[in-house]
């Protein structure tokens, strides 16, 4: 049988965490990268989709159809 060799243990723990290592550091790097361009579509909706008046109130949801007879539809 093989004897016990601690340098071998140790190498190959050492291993396991570089490797280890490397998987976490792409998986930062996608996730990063993900968080990105979340953070710029949010950015670029948001000054896109909620168009405001100058004085700060936001547009109606619905606009109001007024007829001439008096009435009005939504």
């Amino acid at each position: 049988m093989s004897e016990y060799s601690e340098t071998s243990q140790l190498r190959t723990r050492c291993t396991i965490l570089e490797s280890q290592l490397h998987a976490l550091t792409t998986k930062n790097a996608k996730l990063q990268e993900r968080i990105e361009q979340l953070e710029n579509s949010s950015t670029k909706q948001s000054k896109e989709e909620v168009p405001t008046y100058k004085d700060g109130k936001f547009p109606p949801l619905h606009p109001i159809n007024y007829s001439d007879d008096g009435s009005f539809a939504i």
